[in-house]
């Protein structure tokens, strides 16, 4: 901050008062320079670092912002909706980092159409749901179900322009 103060002269009482004003003058500005930076979006997350906590009613879900949730996310929330075992999670894990990584690989293909990189998602959210499917028992995978066709039915809503917040 290079501003230009001018001379003024001034008395002796005077003087302190000027720098007391100027004091209060320039504290202000910092002040309102650093209420700056509290108002800046927060930087987007590293691909390595989570994305923040699911909610219930979707994962991944910030201030109207979707994210795709990080892997350890999605293993958390499978977890409490599921009951998952430590080794299902294990075996699990591998299955969404594979997943997450193609699906970071389909989103920057620009050479895709918005149809193509769609379709190919599904086509791999699909594969990656039949493997998790396996590992988990019939009581589990009914319950994987459901989440999957309440998530589908969100879907729905949110490209139509509906509430999606069930």
């Amino acid at each position: 901050m290079n501003s230009v103060i001018p001379h003024v002269s001034v008395g002796k009482g005077k003087s302190l008062v000027v720098t007391a004003f100027l004091v209060a003058l320039l504290s202000l500005g910092v002040a309102a320079f650093g209420q700056d930076d509290q108002n800046a979006p927060p930087p987007p997350p590293r691909s390595d670092q989570p994305t923040g906590q699911p909610s219930e009613s979707g994962m991944g879900r910030q201030m109207g912002h979707r994210q795709m949730p990080s892997v350890d996310d999605q293993i958390k929330h499978l977890s409490k909706k599921l009951s998952l075992s430590d080794d299902q999670q294990a075996k699990i894990k591998p299955i969404l980092e594979d997943q997450r990584k193609q699906m970071e690989t389909i989103h920057g293909d620009s050479s895709l159409s918005r149809e193509d990189r769609f379709s190919k998602m599904q086509e791999l959210r699909k594969s990656s749901d039949d493997q998790i499917k396996s590992i988990l028992n019939p009581d589990q995978q009914k319950n994987f179900e459901k989440m999957r066709d309440e998530q589908h039915e969100r879907m729905k809503n949110w490209h139509k322009g509906g509430d999606n917040s069930q």
